[in-house]
This record gives C-alpha cells, sequence and structure tokens, in this order.
C-alpha cells in the first residue's frame, strides 16, 4: 500500500537555485562583492552582493529581465533562508549605481567622436571572482585572446556597424573561455580606434591580479605598430594576422624553405620570416 506524505504547499519547480545559492555564499563570493564594491546605503538593508546574487539566481531560474523578479519569481527566491529579495526597481536601481559614464574617444587623422564605457571596478571584481573560485590562479601565466564582438540591439544609442545592424561593438579579452576584460564601445567605432589604450587597460589589470601572459591572440583588427608594441610589452609571445600589403607579400615570395603540415584534413605550407614594417625584432610565422 503507497504511503500518503503531506508536503508543505510551497513546491517550486526552480528549487535548484537553493543549491546554487548557497554554494555562492560559502564560495565567498557574496563577501568579496560586499568588500569590492562597498557599502550601498539601503533603507532596507540591501547589500550589492546580496542584489547581485538575486539577479543570479533570476537568471538560473529562466528570467529574462528584472521585472521578471517581481511577476514570477519572488516567491520562490523568497523560500531560500535568510535571502532578501529586492523589487525589480530597487535591483535596477543598483546597477545605475554601480554604471560608470561614457568616455569621449576622438580619432585625430578624422576628428570622428566614439563613446566608449570602461568600468575599472567591475572588471576587477571579475578577476577576483575568477581567482577566488580557483577558475584563475595567481603566478600562472595564461593565453590571452582579444576580440570585438557586436552585441546587436535597438536601444537609444545603438549605432551601424559593419555588418550593416545596429548595437555595440565593445572590446573582450579572455582566457580559455573565461572573459577577463570588456570595455563597451559604439557600434560603429573602427576595432583599431584607442586599442592599444584598451590593451594596456586589460593588461595591467590582470597584472595587478598576478595574472601574466604567455601568448597573446588577435585578429588583424590589431595589426598596427601601437598596438603591437603593448602586446609585446605583457606577452612572452603573440599571434597577430597581418593585413595583406605588398611588402608582405614581397617577403613571403622570398621564402624558399617550406615544409608541409597538416591541419585537420588539408595540407598547408608552413615557413617562418623576419618582417620588419611594424618592428624590428618581429618574427611571423606564415601558413
Amino acid at each position: 500500500m503507497a504511503k500518503v506524505r503531506i508536503i508543505s504547499k510551497n513546491i517550486t519547480p526552480f528549487a535548484g537555485v537553493f543549491f546554487v545559492n548557497d554554494v555562492f555564499k560559502r564560495s565567498g563570493l557574496r563577501k568579496l562583492i560586499d568588500n569590492q564594491l562597498g557599502f550601498r546605503a539601503s533603507n532596507r538593508g540591501y547589500s550589492f552582493g546580496n542584489l547581485i546574487g538575486n539577479f543570479f539566481n533570476l537568471f538560473l531560474s529562466g528570467g529574462e529581465c528584472a521585472e521578471d523578479i517581481q511577476h514570477h519569481f519572488r516567491p520562490t527566491l523568497e523560500q531560500i533562508p535568510g535571502n532578501e529579495v529586492a523589487s525589480a526597481d530597487t535591483l535596477l536601481w543598483c546597477f545605475n549605481q554601480l554604471a560608470t559614464e561614457n568616455t569621449t574617444v576622438t580619432v585625430e587623422s578624422s576628428g570622428k567622436k566614439y563613446q566608449f564605457n570602461i568600468n575599472m571596478k567591475l572588471n576587477d571584481l571579475n578577476i577576483k571572482s575568477l581567482l577566488l573560485t580557483k577558475q584563475l590562479e595567481k603566478e600562472n601565466f595564461y593565453d590571452f585572446d582579444y576580440y570585438n564582438q557586436i552585441i546587436e540591439h535597438e536601444k537609444y544609442d545603438a549605432k551601424k556597424t559593419y555588418k550593416m545592424n545596429t548595437g555595440y561593438f565593445p572590446g573582450v579579452a579572455t582566457i580559455d573561455d573565461k572573459i577577463v576584460y570588456i570595455e563597451n564601445r559604439d557600434g560603429n567605432a573602427n576595432v583599431k580606434t584607442a586599442q592599444p589604450q584598451t590593451l594596456e587597460r586589460a593588461y595591467t589589470l590582470l597584472n595587478d591580479n598576478g595574472i601574466y601572459i604567455n601568448r597573446s591572440r588577435m585578429d588583424a583588427g590589431t595589426y598596427t605598430k601601437e598596438a603591437i608594441e603593448v602586446i609585446d610589452k605583457y606577452s612572452q609571445l603573440f599571434y597577430v594576422r597581418a593585413n595583406k600589403c605588398e611588402a608582405l607579400t614581397e617577403e613571403i615570395r622570398k621564402v624558399i624553405d617550406r615544409k608541409t603540415v597538416r591541419i585537420n584534413l588539408k595540407e598547408y605550407q608552413d615557413a617562418s620570416l623576419p618582417f620588419i614594417q611594424l618592428l624590428q625584432t618581429v618574427t611571423f610565422d606564415w601558413l
């Protein structure tokens, strides 16, 4: 005979978030957030750690915007022991407090102006979070990738990108699959615009946290003398795809010593050659 068990009426399909919230607190992330972002004035006592934790909980439960916490998920999140759940307005106000003003970047050659958004405090918090959770380790050398990624949207400040859609065009630095630096910029900004300064900020922040770079890898958008000088300063090795030009083509034609290599199912001719268009000491691996 089946046994009948009377349980609480507070049943939720999102109970897994209870365990996530527990790990979030025990890992020290909530304490780190509060220490890094400082005291937040509040009548209800919501700290930054509390609010950001609830924002994570919201999206892990399937929410798509701050308003979902009020209309759909608040009863569930309030069941988490010791968890204070703020309104959507309070969540949004929290992120307004963490926002930084845009920086206007002017291109000297053309006089064009672009809006960049640089938030060093949150980038620093991100790296410290990766260190705390042992996804990165201090005094280690890692491979660093940088690229610009279109974020398509139709907000009031959206600009037309080179793909003819509208959005932002942030510069993103990664180590493995982890974002270690992000800097937003107008959708119509050229990837080369102020990129050396962006890279300098990213490398410096990593170094300040005890993270060092073995290899840096970037595409042709970074192929400028100024950017390569920054990369060379912080990297043991680097790989930057060169733009096609007459000087490089002529150097490649002179190469005699080549070897055949197979990558996946295709064969290529591989060779190395010194190339002095940008830096006197650069050696390019040509494939």
